[in-house]
């Protein structure tokens, strides 16, 4: 459950409350949640399925989840996590909509431990992982016959197609198991199609099942498979199938086999000829030698008789209609005649048990055998012990001594005994008792005859009626007349009064301890719609309940004590009797009413259980429900783990009983402000139901709002100062709640998730939230922006949130941005982007405005805003923020792009350094291809940025690679573009030699005479290597100029 959510607090008694405030909507995190509860326990049982739905949602994070978890859950015993871990990997390669490459390689990492777990001897982990390996078989058939996987696939595939089909054909295999066998056959179905070539009868379909439909004919050279041996397989498990469909006495077994033929016939017509002849001509032959029930045969024959009717619906199987249909007669003929013999039989066995007779039934040697092993055969009759002639004694004396013997025996006993001795008068043997045959017959036969007839359909125009007819005979015969005399009764003896009041107890005892057995009685139907409050059933509690409230408070004590032992099965009677208590009130003006429903209150509030639902429907049903009773709920809803019955008895109080509803409103208002969250989540869930269209939504907003008020600091006015109002506005009225304590960080949640959670229903109160929130102090301002994401993720962009956005008002900056930053968190719509862009233009705002909606702008917007977001360097902790920025911008621009939109001095010298240092740490994306490219672009420029030299420095130190490309392609176009010109760019230009040393010398010497000379000067470090390049190059090139330089130069060195 959410906050935002529209769901009934009702569905809280379903769930375990402990996992409040909801599920999380990750997967990981859901099965995070689902480990973290009791291991087997019903609550991870319920975790594991709600974590499983979020996986079905999200399917793309299986592979992740089957590659870490299965590996954990193959040694050990049976365990939740494990059945689960295994339902996971069968959605992930069958039903998922994960594409065919996905399921492959999560079949591939699942083969080893899948395969390990089919070797164990867990009957429910190996019936988990047979059908996983029917579905992946096809994948990893068609991936061994198109490319050589590594040879461990090979090795595993064959290990397990080798157990699965064992478990199908070898009657020794161990674990045995019918439920394993009829996964198995299932599995052998896969194997026998890709083992037949796929030879379809429709030309049109042979290169489309060719893709789809994996075969041996799709085997290649370079395959592990060997197309003569899988052909061979195939051959062999087509005999086992049909040799088991002849052989196979087992229902359990039969009915999964005979499901596989029709798709064999469909998809490979060569085998169709011979499954269609074996389908044919079956008989339940083998049933019936196993004295299989007829109903089993039955079940049998039906699932034969649909195969067949698949196949010769088929329009490629139209050669084989003849034979089919004239099998499918045959069948039917044969199931009418086992059905009337089993009906013959029937019907002389109930002729039989009329004549105190059972004819008996031939039985199979594994009958007799199970009889031997289940049944408890029944004893002589004779006791062991002292025979004694019992009609010499009275009566009343066997009757005493029987019923204290009865008393000593466990009902269990009891039970044996009476099968045993039905059993005895059903086989005729010499220890029946025939005295007891109107007894034992008239139940136990008379149900066990009506059980074997449940499937007989009986013709009602040939029905016997002699059993009528002779109880119609006898019924004549016991008649007799019946004349009515005149009587008249003595008149009654009236005792003394503890007489009378022992006798009115012992009738009060009688009353509410038989009354209870009338509860399975059926309720009278209403007639014209009427509703009875009073069941005729229920007529004891009327009259128990007058003759409490008519006598003394002894009996009001102890029918207040009858109703608290048992509240959840008595709250019926409970409320009849105040109502009668509550009209003698009126009647006499005693005080007992409230009295007695807070003495019934008190003790069932101390048990009552968190999902017993009779504590709302007894209190509605209360003609008047005092301020204590409200009390009372209060502290009951105080209580975390027992607050739900609390709280649903106050909503229908709110709901039904508006004498009452303001109290209860108030307390349900005050409960919202709870500093245990999970009552305070419960609270705010009953009443923002009633939020817009209720009457009490009014009130709920108001108090909502006024919790929100308190965040904001009361300003202190002097005495004697005017507070200015505006016109027509009116004082906000104080809130008080007794949770609610002085304002905090630590208090802000109590404040703020009543008015969020009615947020989402009534979307106007963003405009207080926005107004009020400029108004509160820096560290509750750091909370509410906290608060408020999962609210603005629950209502998505909506007009009235945008509308908010545009205008919201100032100082509320802040927590517009984070709003913005919370809807573009999945993708900026183009509506988000527009109000971004107005923004900006209408208002001086925050560049961190444009962050979230950058990836949405073209690459000329994208340009604009640069400079804007590199200003935020300015400020200190906003490193992060400008790369994820960056990073942001690069879905549009390439690297290069952003590194010469950085150069375009708009903004500050320090900031632009920072900026270019935060490319340069993007070593995965400013490669040095990247900056070589940036370089060239940014000494084409007409005008050379102050920091491109320092770009170029940091460049070559980060990649020595660079050298060359700086040293023969960069500082030859500054010498042209006159460098030197530029003081900062000279001095760059300087250090960027002594840095690339030898490899600028070539560079140098396009230099002019003069700024050569400033070089050597300002970096004397250049003039030894400069001297000797200068003296290797060809003298023929060398001018007048340079040899007049080269002069001074060796004398400036030499000196």
């Amino acid at each position: 459950m959410s906050l935002y959510a529209d769901e009934d607090l009702s569905a809280v008694q379903d769930i375990d409350t402990k996992t409040l405030p909801t599920i999380p909507h990750d997967p990981l995190q859901a099965l995070a949640a689902a480990l973290t509860c009791p291991p087997e326990s019903p609550e991870q049982a319920e975790a594991l399925i709600a974590a499983g739905q979020r996986f079905e949602e999200q399917p793309d994070r299986l592979p992740e989840l089957c590659g870490q978890l299965l590996p954990m859950v193959v040694d050990g015993g049976e365990s939740l996590l494990r059945s689960w871990t295994l339902d996971m990997v069968a959605l992930a390669v069958g039903r998922s909509g994960l594409k065919v490459d996905v399921k492959l390689a999560v079949a591939q990492s699942s083969l080893d431990a899948l395969n390990n777990m089919l070797l164990g001897g867990s009957i429910p982990t190996i019936k988990a992982v047979i059908p996983i390996f029917s579905t992946i078989y096809p994948m990893l058939f068609r991936l061994l016959a198109t490319t050589r996987p590594p040879q461990q696939i090979y090795d595993i595939f064959l290990a397990s197609k080798s157990r699965i089909l064992a478990f199908a054909l070898d009657p020794n295999i161990q674990p045995r198991n019918v439920g394993i066998k009829a996964r198995a056959w299932k599995f052998l179905q896969r194997v026998l199609l890709a083992g037949t070539r796929a030879a379809s009868a429709d030309p049109r379909l042979q290169n489309k099942a060719g893709g789809n439909d994996p075969s041996v004919s799709m085997i290649t050279r370079e395959s592990p498979l060997n197309i003569m041996e899988m052909e061979d397989e195939a051959n062999l498990l087509r005999t086992q199938l049909v040799t088991h469909m002849y052989s196979s006495d087992d229902p359990a077994i039969l009915q999964p086999l005979f499901n596989t033929l029709p798709l064999l016939c469909k998809s490979r017509p060569t085998l169709a000829a011979l499954l269609v002849s074996s389908m044919t001509s079956w008989t339940p032959a083998a049933l019936e030698a196993a004295g299989r029930p007829a109903m089993q045969i039955r079940a049998v024959e039906k699932t034969m008789r649909l195969a067949m009717t698949h196949v010769v619906r088929q329009p490629s199987l139209t050669q084989f209609s003849a034979q089919l249909n004239d099998a499918l007669l045959r069948q039917k003929l044969r199931m009418d005649s086992a059905f009337s013999h089993e009906n013959v039989q029937r019907k002389a066995k109930r002729e039989a048990i009329k004549r105190g007779m059972v004819v008996p039934v031939a039985e199979s040697s594994e009958q007799a055998v199970k009889r031997v092993k289940l049944e408890i055969q029944p004893g002589s009759g004779s006791g062991k012990g002292p025979e004694f002639d019992v009609t010499t004694l009275p009566l009343e004396t066997v009757i005493d001594a029987v019923m204290e013997g009865l008393g000593l025996v466990t009902e269990a006993v009891l039970e044996t005994a009476f099968k045993n001795a039905r059993q005895a008068l059903l086989d005729n043997t010499a220890d029946a008792m025939p005295v007891l045959g109107p007894s034992l017959n008239g139940e136990g036969l008379k149900a066990e005859v009506k059980g074997e007839e449940r499937d007989e359909i009986l013709d009602p125009l040939d029905m016997d009626v002699d059993d009528e007819d002779f109880l119609l005979q006898h019924a004549q015969e016991d008649q007799e007349n019946v004349t009515f005399a005149d009587i008249t009764l003595p008149p009654p003896e009236i005792g003394s009064i503890p007489e009378i009041e022992d006798l009115v107890n012992l009738t009060l005892e009688r009353i509410w301890s038989s009354g209870a057995e009338l509860a399975s009685l059926p309720d009278l139907e209403p007639q014209d719609g009427a509703k009875i409050a009073v069941q005729p059933k229920e007529m004891w509690m009327l009259l128990l309940a007058r003759l409490a409230t008519r006598g003394p408070d002894v009996k009001r004590k102890a029918i207040a004590d009858f109703v608290s032992a048992n509240f959840s099965d008595r709250s019926k009677f409970a409320a009849i009797w105040l109502n009668e208590e509550w009209y003698s009130q009126k009647l006499n003006g005693s005080g007992e009413y409230t009295i007695n429903l807070e003495t019934v209150l008190q003790a069932c509030l101390a048990t009552l259980d968190v999902k017993d639902k009779s504590l709302s429907n007894f209190l509605t049903s209360l003609p008047e429900i005092p301020l204590s009773a409200v009390h009372m709920l209060e502290r009951l809803c105080e209580d975390v783990e027992r607050s739900v019955p609390g709280l649903l008895a106050l909503r229908d109080l709110v709901e039904t009983r508006p004498p009452i509803r303001d109290p209860s409103l108030r307390t349900l208002l005050e409960l919202c402000t709870h500093p245990e969250r999970k009552t305070r989540f419960l609270a705010i869930s009953t009443v923002r139901r009633w939020v817009p269209h209720s009457p009490m939504s009014d009130k709920v907003v108001s108090f909502a709002m006024g919790v929100y008020r308190r965040l904001v600091p009361t300003p202190k006015i002097q005495q004697g100062d005017d507070v200015e109002m505006e016109d027509g506005e009116q004082p906000d009225e104080e809130v008080y709640s007794k949770f609610l304590v002085e304002t905090s960080k630590e208090s802000v949640q109590q404040h703020l998730e009543l008015v969020f959670a009615l947020t989402k229903r009534r979307e106007d109160l963003l405009d207080d939230i926005f107004s009020l929130y400029p108004k509160m102090e820096s560290e509750i301002q750091d909370a509410v922006e906290a608060e408020i994401s999962r609210l603005v993720q629950s209502m998505g962009a909506t007009e009235k949130l945008l509308e908010v956005l545009r205008n919201f008002p100032q100082g509320a900056e802040k927590l517009a941005l984070r709003v913005m930053t919370i809807l573009s968190g999945e993708g900026s719509s183009q509506v988000l982007v527009t109000v971004v862009k107005g923004l900006m233009v209408e208002r001086n705002l925050d560049p961190r405005f444009i962050i979230p909606v950058l990836g949405q702008l073209d690459k000329a917007e994208i340009e604009k805003q640069i400079p804007r977001i590199v200003t935020l360097l300015e400020e200190p902790d906003t490193r992060e923020l400008v790369k994820t920025a960056f990073v942001s911008v690069l879905q549009k621009m390439t690297p290069a792009d952003l590194l010469v939109a950085l150069h375009s001095e708009e903004t500050g010298l320090k900031v632009t350094i920072e900026a270019v240092g935060i490319c340069f740490s993007l070593t995965t994306v400013f490669r040095s291809d990247v900056l070589a490219t940036a370089l060239q672009r940014i000494c084409d420029l007409s005008s050379l940025p102050v920091i491109f030299l320092r770009t170029i420095i940091q460049a070559v130190t980060t990649y020595k690679s660079l050298v060359p490309f700086v040293a023969n392609t960069v500082l030859p176009k500054l010498v042209l573009k006159r460098v030197w010109e530029v003081p900062q760019l000279w001095d760059g230009f300087m250090r960027l030699a002594r840095l690339l040393g030898p490899a600028s010398y070539g560079a140098l010497v396009q230099l002019g005479r003069d700024q050569l000379r400033e070089v050597v000067e300002r970096q004397p470090a250049l003039k030894t290597g400069l001297r000797t390049f200068l003296s290797g190059r060809p003298g023929g090139k060398a001018a007048w100029v340079e040899v007049s330089f080269y002069d001074d130069l060796k004398y400036t060195a030499d000196r």
